[in-house]
């Protein structure tokens, strides 16, 4: 009886027990759900560049009981990966710093958001996407030094027709405004920017350390890594123990060589060396006060590069480039003829140099001449001509064109081997004109090959044509046409790329690129 009475008893108990069960049930309400989708599911990213992703979350979980952790996979230098926390908040806001352990090299990264429920533990994570980190050193393109006008900052424009090869993929065009001051804590370079320029030979890869970027303005310079933008130096220390002036005028690379102008004096290194060491030529050793270019010339033999002395205001051959020897005024009465009949004589021009380059036809060189009583010339040389009276070929008289009578030219470009690529720019516009034997110049607004106008925003501050010697050579070299406009705003300057058709000297194609201050220059970044 007793036995029964217990079965009794526990079968009324597991009775109740089920009702309150199942009561429970009843009430029973699913826990709230998170859905995390980032928007891409491929990121591209330089290092040392911000990664920004807002991702979309819905859930009915106030968003204060949530907390978000953005992870890379990788294994932290140890031989086991997982997922690592790197950065917290909604959306990610992250600079991608290249580093020993998780980031360490160029390559396709795993990243995915793990948003967290406080209350509960429990974690919800969104669709994994890849992140394709390489380094600086691919921020290839246009070198871009602009400011306020009291300070300068230089930036990168990565695009198609600046890589020095032509990309076989579409590239993706980005604008990187401020790569320096972003390198070097938001500092900038003091005073307005004059020139920059990459020092790249063609054979520079071979000493990729030797490879720097500088920037000279009117107040400072600085030396600059090629790969991350931080500074190294300024403009003297590229130079061995103050044998220079200190007075950057220019710098440019050929094959195997890096050439300097400093307080009227001429330098060279091989790629090899860091620093320059002695001039190479001394100006006040011959008493020339040179105009701060050189030009190569490969056709004569007499005649292997060419300065000009701005004291006698006359071309300087000089016959041993190896060795700045042999040097001696062009002048048509040199040659042993007995009478010579020159348009000119390239001794004494009796005019002041304002722009020299290659231009005109196959060969030739054209060099605008300011002369005292303030009209302007251009002169055609052909500096590859076998005797010094063969030199001078043509004048073209400029003054009865109103923009430059007025002295309003503010830049001047030609494209080598192509008469009709002769062009020069006002604040206002740029115009072209022919280099044509000799023929009275006129000149017309830049144009398209479809005869369209072409209209510029702002304010113009820089036109040129982009020749570049650096690496193994930029395939667009002689017609792609950079032009600078300001706003009068910080951001807004804005740089324009043109490529040119050489045969009639317009625009084939144009692209336009915005974010920057003042355009001082433009050079090409191919390291």
């Amino acid at each position: 009886m007793i036995m029964k009475n217990i079965y009794i008893v526990l079968l009324v108990a597991i009775a109740l027990f089920s009702c309150y069960d199942d009561k429970g049930n009843d009430d029973y309400k699913e826990l709230e759900e998170v859905e995390v989708v980032l928007p891409d599911e491929t990121y591209n990213r330089s290092f040392g560049e911000k990664l920004q992703i807002t991702p979309t979350v819905t859930t009915s979980i106030p968003e204060n009981d949530l907390m978000f952790d953005w992870e890379f996979y990788g294994s932290l230098g140890n031989w086991w990966s997982k997922y690592v926390s790197v950065y917290q908040g909604k959306v990610m806001d992250f600079t991608c710093v290249q580093d020993d352990t998780l980031l360490k090299n160029d390559g396709t990264y795993e990243l995915r958001l793990n948003v967290t429920q406080q209350s509960t533990g429990r974690h919800f994570y969104s669709n994994v996407v890849s992140v394709n980190l390489v380094s600086q050193v691919s921020q290839l393109g246009a070198l871009v030094l602009h400011g306020d006008g009291t300070s300068s900052d230089m930036g990168v424009i990565v695009a198609e027709e600046f890589q020095l090869t032509a990309s076989s993929s579409p590239i993706v065009a980005q604008v990187f405004p401020n790569c320096y001051s972003d390198a070097n804590g938001r500092e900038r370079i003091a005073g307005k920017g004059v020139w920059n320029v990459q020092v790249y030979p063609s054979y520079g890869s071979n000493a990729p350390d030797n490879i720097v970027l500088i920037a000279v303005t009117d107040q400072g310079s600085a030396v600059v890594n090629s790969k991350t933008f931080s500074r190294i130096g300024e403009w003297n220390d590229l130079f061995y123990k103050g044998l220079n002036d200190g007075v950057p005028q220019a710098c440019w690379n050929d094959n195997y060589n890096v050439y300097a102008f400093d307080g009227g004096d001429i330098f060279q290194k091989s790629y090899g060396k860091s620093t320059f060491t002695i001039p190479s030529l001394s100006g006040d050793e011959y008493g020339y006060e040179l105009y701060p270019l050189l030009y190569r010339s490969s056709g004569s033999s007499s005649i292997q590069g060419v300065l000009f002395d701005q004291k006698s205001r006359g071309f300087i051959a000089i016959g041993q480039i190896y060795d700045f020897t042999r040097l001696a005024p062009i002048d048509v009465n040199s040659d042993e003829e007995e009478t010579v009949s020159a348009p000119f004589n390239p001794a004494n021009m009796q005019a002041d140099l304002i722009h020299m380059d290659e231009g005109g036809a196959s060969g030739r060189v054209l060099a605008v001449m300011k002369r005292d009583n303030g009209e302007y010339f251009m002169a055609e040389l052909d500096f590859k001509a076998s005797g010094y009276s063969k030199v001078p070929k043509y004048i073209y008289e400029l003054n009865h064109l109103d923009d430059v009578k007025n002295g309003e030219v503010i830049d001047w470009a030609f494209g080598s081997s192509y008469i009709n690529m002769c062009y020069y720019a006002t604040a206002d516009g740029v115009y072209r004109f022919s280099a044509d034997a000799g023929k009275t110049v006129t000149s017309e607004a830049l144009m398209t090959v479809d005869n369209t106008r072409i209209q510029f925003d702002g304010t113009i501050t820089l036109m040129k044509i982009l020749k570049p010697v650096v690496g193994k050579g930029y395939y667009l070299s002689n017609v792609e046409m950079v032009v600078g406009t300001y706003g009068g705003t910080a951001g807004s300057g804005k740089l324009y790329s043109m490529e040119i058709d050489p045969f009639s000297g317009r625009v084939q194609t144009m692209n336009a690129y915005t974010g920057f201050d003042q355009i001082y220059d433009v050079s090409i970044k191919g390291w």
